[in-house]
């Protein structure tokens, strides 16, 4: 059996775990630029081919939830949940949404308001020593939506989603 963890959103991730809870696979949400203006969104045709990867994969997803970054940043993020499910559901596979205060509470118990990037990157550390967040090769930072993904698949691991 394996886990997959969706962080929802344009600069998402998705992490695929095993049954013991060992990295199989890890990318950041593919995406694609629109038109003449060069607005980024997700991908469907590369998420619908990524998702055919790992066909057993218990899938959990973090939906759109409200974010206070403006009316643009609600839609983008409204958009890309949006084009996940529909992947998700045309692939026919299973899924289960899974709220960040949900699998947060969980993960990364006792962290402060505020403190949410700092403790999620500090527990997959701890999962994962030795792992390297990072969006490419040349990145400087680590990704947070990979360390968030990975968490999302880890939570749905223990949980036996």
């Amino acid at each position: 059996m394996t886990y997959a963890g969706i962080d929802n959103g344009l600069d998402g991730g998705i992490v695929v775990l095993d049954e013991f809870g060992g990295i199989v696979a890890k990318a950041v949400m593919p995406t694609r630029k629109t038109g003449k203006g060069g607005e980024r969104i997700v991908d469907a045709m590369e998420l619908y081919e990524l998702f055919g990867l790992f066909p057993e994969a218990v899938i959990a997803a973090e939906p759109a939830g409200i974010i206070s970054a403006g009316i643009k940043a609600v839609a983008s993020t409204a958009h890309s949940w949006g084009v996940v499910r529909a992947v998700l559901e045309i692939r026919r596979r299973r899924w289960e949404p899974i709220p960040a205060q949900r699998w947060q509470k969980v993960m990364m118990p006792g962290r402060k308001p505020g403190e949410t990037k700092a403790a999620a990157l500090e527990s997959v550390r701890r999962l994962w020593p030795g792992e390297r967040w990072l969006a490419t090769p040349r990145s400087k930072k680590p990704h947070d939506g990979l360390i968030d993904a990975a968490l999302i698949a880890e939570y749905a691991r223990r949980a036996r989603l």
